[in-house]
């Protein structure tokens, strides 16, 4: 991938920083990375985007140049409410909301919570959280994937991992393309999530107030189209697309295709 990044920009917002990228004019964008991923991941969706839309790409906490939320405020609610502060600071209304995988679930918990009076709302390849499975089921889950970070370290995690939610058919390029951004989550950041993200449910606050397109991978072993689609049945008049040949990345693995889906999505409800 040719295009540079825009530059890293960072703030204080309740004694914490903050980091963010962004590019372009226009109608807002933002687009909230992953687990795995950081404000980095969206390089190409900068490149395509920027040229009519103002996109804004953050860090979440724990994650590039932002600090960690404090304990109390590990939560999705927590994360929620960091975004829609750096949203509020930026001069940021009615932005479209595009979340990736966990992202999903902040941008969800933050229309449901009215922290962002979003234009639309992208659930690229939602996570579901396990908050609603009993502790017997939830934590041998939960430990499993803490004592494999800590026994890999973030880079080898990411490589034996990374391959594994990608599509079979991906090539070489894209998928190393894919393994070198999840390289670059930081262990402590990751282990936050991973507890918020076991602790959520999306499907408790899926929101209904605006236009929602929810968007998964035919070979997605992380949001199957089975999940994918239970997302969308609860939420009358979304929007549902399953990319064939595509597994938990679609803004790397088919963003050629995630782009015209998006566009079209975004062109029907422009301000």
């Amino acid at each position: 991938m040719s295009s540079a990044l825009p530059d890293l920009q960072k703030t204080t917002i309740d004694g914490l920083t903050v980091s963010w990228r962004e590019a372009g004019q226009g109608e807002p964008l933002v687009l909230v990375h992953g687990i795995g991923g950081y404000s980095g991941s969206f390089q190409r969706q900068f490149a395509s985007f920027a040229r009519d839309h103002r996109v804004i790409a953050w860090d979440a906490p724990g994650y590039g140049g932002s600090d960690a939320l404090p304990t109390a405020r590990l939560t999705a609610e927590g994360y929620a409410a960091s975004l829609a502060a750096l949203l509020h600071k930026l001069g940021v209304k009615r932005p479209h909301l595009v979340g990736h995988s966990l992202g999903s679930i902040m941008i969800a918990t933050a229309c449901h919570r009215d922290l962002i009076d979003s234009r639309t709302m992208t659930l690229l390849q939602p996570v579901t959280g396990s908050g609603t499975l009993p502790d017997s089921e939830r934590e041998p889950i939960r430990l499993a994937r803490i004592a494999d970070m800590e026994r890999l370290g973030p880079k080898e995690f990411a490589i034996q991992r990374g391959r594994t939610i990608l599509s079979p058919s991906v090539s070489t390029a894209v998928a190393d393309e894919a393994v070198e951004v999840m390289k670059v989550v930081p262990k402590a950041g990751y282990l936050a999530a991973w507890e918020m993200m076991c602790r959520a449910d999306i499907f408790s606050v899926l929101d209904t107030k605006r236009p929602v397109m929810v968007v998964c991978g035919a070979d997605d072993p992380v949001c199957p189209p089975k999940t994918a689609r239970a997302i969308a049945d609860r939420i009358p008049g979304s929007v549902y697309h399953c990319l064939d040949g595509v597994g938990h990345y679609a803004a790397i693995e088919a963003y050629d295709r995630f782009e015209k889906i998006l566009r079209d999505f975004l062109r029907t409800h422009r301000g």
